[in-house]
């Protein structure tokens, strides 16, 4: 594995821990450390799997990504080559990781297990996109450390409702995780469908139609919004259902903890608000084209700025409502 530049592979990592933080100090307790860190190393490592074995006896096949022209012929490849595989890595590695833990883990330790896989699964990815963009490696690396760990993360709540089912069950019903699974692969699919056909235009002609984008925003929107709306209802159903089953949640001491959460959760909504404008401000006028530059000459540096400081903005008003969730 050939590593990216030291600082894109520490912005990487500062993401990954402040998701495994949260995701820790969410919930009215703490998930087992040594689970946590089981976690993220089985995530880590069947991600790193993973990767070798598409790189064997998938990526001869890929050939045909260039010709996906319409979310229609996208969702069969994104099926096949993202969902299904990489939701079943992230769900065999939190069965695998909660396998140590099996006797005493509580139905939230469960579902916070396979948040802590997708965030070592996001390492793996993360990194090797820092390592392809070059020059461009930290702006990607803390991109995606927030953005694409979030998508990931979702996705695994989606899977852990499910998994935290089948530990509240007594591990005896194993048609939940496999349902857990299919959903989750199915909701990655179509976030993938609509995504896909502007990357392959782009692939092929280095640049994208404003008619294959159109035809896009739809699907883009609508899995987005999918992926959203499921994966953070099932948290907050994951995070009530254990401040329920937990006396902790009671006692004054920890009200008072949630009570600072909801102020952190206020600050980092305001700014969100506030990045949100200023970059919508530097799109329009930083990007805007320039009388000394040539037409149609590309500034990737401002182009990659304003798209990841619009979507990090986005991130921190997502980050808020997550931030007032705590119990």
């Amino acid at each position: 594995m050939t590593l990216p530049p030291m600082p894109a592979l520490l912005a990487v990592l500062f993401c990954a821990g402040l998701f495994v933080l949260l995701f820790q100090y969410l919930f009215p307790r703490p998930a087992l450390w040594s689970l946590a860190a089981t976690a993220i190393g089985a995530g880590i490592i069947c991600t790193f799997l993973l990767s070798l074995a598409l790189r064997h006896f998938v990526a001869p096949g890929l050939s045909g990504f260039e010709t996906l022209t319409s979310a229609a012929t996208a969702l069969p490849f994104a099926i096949l080559r993202a969902g299904l595989p990489e939701e079943g890595v992230k769900g065999l590695a939190a069965i695998i990781a909660l396998l140590p833990f099996w006797r005493r883990v509580t139905p939230a330790q469960a579902f916070q297990a396979a948040l802590f896989v997708a965030v070592g699964f996001a390492v793996v990815e993360n990194q090797g996109y820092a390592m392809v963009f070059g020059d461009y490696a930290i702006l990607i690396a803390l991109g995606r450390g927030f953005l694409a760990t979030l998508t990931h993360t979702l996705l695994a709540m989606i899977f852990g409702g499910f998994l935290m089912r089948f530990a509240a069950r007594g591990w005896r019903h194993w048609h939940l995780p496999i349902i857990g699974y299919l959903v989750a692969a199915g909701c990655h699919a179509l976030y993938d469908a609509g995504l896909l056909p502007p990357l392959a235009e782009y692939l092929r002609t280095r640049t994208v139609s404003i008619p294959t984008m159109l035809a896009a925003l739809p699907v883009v929107a609508g899995g987005i919004a999918l992926v959203l709306i499921a994966g953070l209802w099932s948290l907050r159903s994951a995070i009530r259902r254990a401040a329920a089953d937990d006396p902790i949640a009671a006692e004054l001491s920890h009200k008072a903890i949630v009570r600072r959460w909801r102020w952190a959760a206020n600050i980092v909504l305001v700014l969100g608000i506030a990045g949100l404008i200023a970059a919508i401000v530097w799109v329009i006028f930083v990007e805007a084209p320039q009388p000394e530059t040539p037409p149609g000459t590309p500034d990737v540096q401002n182009a990659l700025v304003g798209t990841v400081s619009l979507a990090g903005s986005v991130f921190a008003i997502i980050a808020s409502w997550v931030l007032r969730q705590k119990r």
